[in-house]
């Protein structure tokens, strides 16, 4: 794209900073149609729209197949982080059970 652009700016400056810009613009347009109207050119740009959107449906799937990939294995690190943490808290929640009656015998201030 950058190239491009770069020769259309090049094209542009080029057709207004000449002497006679008018009629070497006309030329350069009708330049520019001759080669766009070449079947050659024509069959090329639509094999390179072709190769352009195979590209972007390819890249469509694989980012589509990374993100569900992604997606199920942070379900399951999720899944598997829940059940640590719910066997830790019942493994804990014993303990407190006991530091709780170690603090219930404590009168509380609320």
């Amino acid at each position: 794209m950058f190239k491009t652009g770069l020769v259309i700016g090049a094209a542009v400056g080029y057709v207004l900073g000449t002497r006679d810009g008018r009629q070497r613009y006309e030329q350069i347009v009708a330049a520019a149609k001759g080669f766009t109207s070449n079947p050659g050119v024509q069959r090329l740009t639509e094999e390179v729209n072709k190769t352009v959107n195979v590209g972007k449906e390819r890249a469509s799937t694989f980012a589509s197949q990374t993100v569900e990939q992604a997606s199920s294995t942070l379900a399951e690190k999720a899944s598997q982080a829940k059940q640590k943490v719910a066997s830790a808290g019942k493994g804990t929640s014993a303990d407190n059970s006991d530091s709780s009656t170690t603090t219930s015998s404590t009168p509380s201030t609320s």
